[in-house]
């Protein structure tokens, strides 16, 4: 049976592979502002990190790798944002995460949210994001009860440093939150972890 570390190595190749071919150049003619769309794919970032979190009966902490890539959708248009400071982003997150711990087991989902840029200084932005995800996870718990189907929502915060017209590296903290919100019959008392995420983006 592999390993966490070597199954997680795993799922980044699955993620991290794409990077390749989806690093060509930007066209060299950039789009005029106001020839875009209200809504647009902006960015897309292949990221990872590592999440902790306590469950109950669990003799040691539960440990979380996730594996996610994140499209991003410029939404200033429909908002009626204006200028190169501010971004607001509609953001779909597929994932598959790695969990470790007294069972070993997968979170896979897909996420839907919003997420704020701001920039700070030429090459660097704050961000805040926020998302919910229909999930699967694989793994029984008093919490949660049999596993199957639950939510993940994800609150967090960030930096993302341009190094490149077109690439950028990213770094930030997520609060998380697993629960089936009632809608099974089975427990619901959730599951809290933290997390740090860190990852590239290629800006179109």
């Amino acid at each position: 049976m592999k390993s966490p570390v070597i199954k997680q190595l795993s799922l980044l190749l699955v993620f991290v592979f794409p990077i390749f071919f989806a690093s060509a150049p930007v066209s060299a003619e950039p789009v005029e502002e106001s020839a875009r769309p209200d809504v647009y794919l902006d960015e897309i970032s292949f990221g990872t990190g590592y999440a902790w979190g306590s469950v109950k009966d669990w003799p040691d902490d539960m440990s979380v790798y996730p594996a996610f890539v994140r499209f991003g959708f410029n939404a200033n248009g429909l908002f009626g944002i204006q200028g190169n400071r501010g971004t607001l982003q509609f953001t779909l997150e597929p994932f598959v995460n790695a969990v470790s711990g007294r069972e070993d087991g997968i979170e896979a989902g897909c996420g839907l949210g919003v997420r704020y840029l701001h920039q700070v200084a030429r090459p660097l932005d704050l961000y805040l994001e926020a998302s919910a995800a229909p999930m699967y996870y694989s793994i029984d718990t008093i919490e949660l009860g049999s596993a199957g189907f639950n939510f993940l929502d994800q609150f967090g915060a960030g930096l993302r440093y341009r190094f490149a017209r077109d690439k950028a590296l990213f770094a930030g903290y997520r609060w998380r939150h697993i629960s089936n919100a009632g809608l099974v019959d089975r427990s619901n008392d959730g599951i809290n972890t933290d997390a740090l995420v860190v990852g590239l983006s290629l800006l179109y």
